[in-house]
């Protein structure tokens, strides 16, 4: 691939000797296609990874743990496209890399990238497409013809490399102006092409997708060693908790045992307990007074039961701790489902804090929602 204007020195992997000094390195695209992805706008962090790797692995038929991705980031915008390549062949592609390598990109990625423009090259055989800032291909010229004709119609297309009947007659027929270089695009007004570093951005192959990680541990790190015990404990039981969710019988009895224990603890001392919310209610009217405390973890209950308790919504569990507050664990058809939940909490008075989130082997999403009032 011909280095372009603002370009380090590329270099195809194994494509005779590597250059001495600072090179990128490309690797086939073939290998590495960028996919979207539809995730709910509320999951985000590693969360968002997880379930993305899971459904991407899902849509291609393969073990999620013999896939790895790597989102395509915007500025401002939650990701929605990922590189996904076999975590065998990234492997061997790494141990592969020369000295003086800082980067291993898919060889679509490193085409001359501009906002509304597509970059189609076509070279031994081979067609390489960046379709404007966050798509790009390779493929061979009768399924890359195929995409070309299914993608959002550019404002213009920059035409690099060999002929090709097919790929020529269907960008022909998308009806926008056809450029043979960047100087004749430039000057039909199509602007400077996105420097290097935000073209690539999300793309480079070259490490392992551990920040989330690295960033977890940052953070460990930076806290007293009471709070990092206190933090991995409390990471250890939210796992254990996260993955015992074939139970579910044992579940709604511990969550049923836990109201009642809290009803027992703050509301009912003595005396059988037979209608939680009417009980409820009357100890809260018996203690009013115009200096009462603030509402408690059961009154925050009692608020959230109806948007809990609802058609569709399987409450697993409901927990108080000083260290985590009011932490309820549902089970819902869908991200839809949880992002509707979610809404009704919020307006109802309460700030909600999604923890765990995640697809569930069997069907349906679980989630762990942490409830606080508004403003406390």
């Amino acid at each position: 691939m011909k280095r372009g204007p603002g370009q380090p020195v590329l270099w195809r992997l194994d494509d005779g000797e590597a250059p001495r000094g600072p090179h990128i390195t490309l690797v086939p695209g073939t290998d590495a296609p960028l996919l979207p992805v539809d995730l709910p706008a509320t999951l985000k962090g590693i969360a968002r990874e997880r379930v993305g790797r899971r459904m991407l692995a899902e849509a291609l038929g393969l073990p999620a743990e013999t896939v790895e991705i790597r989102p395509r980031l915007r500025a401002n915008a939650q990701w929605d496209r990922a590189i996904v390549a076999d975590a065998g062949q990234l492997a061997d592609w790494r141990r592969r890399l020369m000295p003086g390598c800082t980067g291993m990109l898919p060889d679509y990625a490193a085409l001359p990238c501009y906002s509304g423009v597509w970059t189609v090259e076509v070279s031994n055989g081979i067609v390489r497409a960046r379709l404007g800032e966050t798509d790009g291909f390779t493929a061979e010229p009768e399924l890359a013809a195929l995409l070309l004709a299914e993608a959002e119609r550019p404002e213009a297309i920059l035409r690099l490399g060999e002929a090709d009947g097919a790929v020529d007659s269907v960008l022909a027929e998308r009806g926008v102006p056809v450029h043979a270089d960047t100087a004749s695009l430039e000057n039909a007004g199509a602007g400077k092409p996105l420097g290097w570093a935000q073209a690539t951005a999300g793309l480079d192959l070259m490490t392992p997708p551990h920040a989330g990680f690295d960033r977890i541990s940052a953070r460990l790190r930076s806290w007293a060693a009471p709070a990092i015990a206190a933090g991995l404990a409390l990471a250890v039981w939210l796992g254990g908790v996260a993955w015992q969710t074939h139970d579910l019988d044992a579940r709604a009895r511990a969550a049923q045992d836990d109201t009642l224990a809290m009803v027992r603890a703050h509301f009912v001392p003595s005396g059988p307990i037979l209608d939680v919310r009417a009980q409820v209610d009357r100890a809260l009217a018996d203690a009013a007074a115009p200096d009462a405390p603030e509402p408690d973890a059961l009154v925050l209950f009692q608020t959230a039961a109806p948007w809990l308790t609802g058609e569709g919504i399987e409450l697993q569990s409901i927990a108080w701790q000083t260290e985590t507050g009011l932490v309820a664990s549902v089970v819902l058809a869908d991200f839809a489902a949880l992002e509707r939940v979610v809404a009704d909490l919020q307006s109802a008075g309460f700030e909600v804090e999604q923890q765990d989130t995640g697809v569930r082997p069997g069907g349906g999403v679980s989630a762990r929602l942490h409830l606080a009032a508004a403003g406390a």
